[in-house]
């Protein structure tokens, strides 16, 4: 596959439905934060909603759209509601933010309570759209949405083309997959290092990176979007080896301090979109210029003022 031409595409197609992140440079570090906690839908995920829907033939979506989603993926593809005016169905977990699933029921979504486990929800949401001729859309496991979400890595190349090292939250690991793919595809060229950031709670990305395989049970953590085992098929579990360089882990505590040092800057995100910067506060070594993806604001910041964006 040719990823840059289907990014590179996919940054074409997205670009009336999703607005290009600002990347600023921290006065409290030698670190670029890219900022899609402004991102149009309140995440990351509205580029890879977008690129799906906008690559799928219309006929495909006419009975509707399924996902399996913590809350954002939803949140993007009921964001695109007026281009697909198609019923959405989102499966979520069983402990899933009751915030988060008010949300989605507002915006108009209809939510399937799926059990504890994003494997099997994930099961359960493809049988389901399936059965019902629906477009099923993956945050993880799909390579049109990962070619949207690639842009980000588009972006950041386009804006700081010399950083020395990236750090990317971990969930589903569609993210990680996504930025990782572009800058493997960049080939000779120095390109950063890329490091996925997973929660010492939750692990299975982080443990299948080191181990080659999944040793342990995922546990409830602060950041609530990086609970889980993988989704069916997530697309990371057969290329991380190849586009990242390491995958770490940070505990509550540490994501917690990187949230509230973020709020003294004036950047609110939700606890799972600080990861990267906590990953930066604890790991990082000497280099020029690290970069830091901030994944998605609280829920119900879903519209960017982008007058009066916060800087670091």
């Amino acid at each position: 596959m040719d990823h840059i031409s289907e990014i590179e595409a996919a940054a074409s197609r997205i670009l009336n439905f999703t607005i290009r992140t600002p990347s600023h440079t921290s006065a409290c570090g030698n670190v670029l934060f890219k900022r899609e906690d402004l991102q149009a839908g309140g995440s990351f995920k509205m580029r890879g909603a977008a690129n799906k829907l906008l690559a799928a033939n219309k006929a495909a979506c006419r009975n509707g759209i399924v996902t399996v989603s913590s809350g954002n993926t939803g949140r993007a593809l009921c964001a695109l509601a007026t281009e697909f005016p198609v019923p959405i169905h989102v499966f979520i977990l069983d402990h899933c933010e009751v915030v988060k699933v008010d949300h989605l029921m507002r915006a108009g979504a209809t939510v399937h309570i799926a059990g504890p486990s994003f494997f099997a929800a994930s099961v359960r949401a493809r049988e389901f759209a399936r059965a019902h001729g629906m477009l099923f859309c993956s945050s993880s496991a799909d390579w049109e949405f990962l070619y949207g979400v690639a842009t980000i890595g588009l972006e950041l190349h386009e804006a700081q083309p010399d950083l020395e090292v990236i750090y990317v939250p971990i969930g589903g690991g569609g993210l990680a997959a996504a930025v990782g793919t572009f800058y493997a595809a960049l080939g000779a060229r120095k390109r950063p290092r890329i490091i996925g950031v997973q929660s010492s709670q939750s692990r299975p990305i982080y443990e299948h990176f080191h181990h080659g395989r999944i040793l342990s049970t995922p546990e409830s953590t602060a950041a609530a979007c990086l609970e889980g085992e993988p989704e069916a098929g997530a697309i990371i579990l057969d290329i991380g080896r190849q586009v990242l360089t390491d995958v770490v882990v940070v505990t509550d505590d540490d994501i917690l301090e990187a949230v509230a040092r973020l709020a003294c800057m004036g950047v609110l995100v939700e606890p799972g979109a600080a990861a990267g910067y906590a990953a930066y506060l604890r790991h990082t070594t000497a280099v020029d210029l690290a970069g830091v993806i901030l994944t998605g604001a609280p829920t119900g910041q879903d519209v960017v003022d982008r007058a009066g964006v916060a800087e670091p």
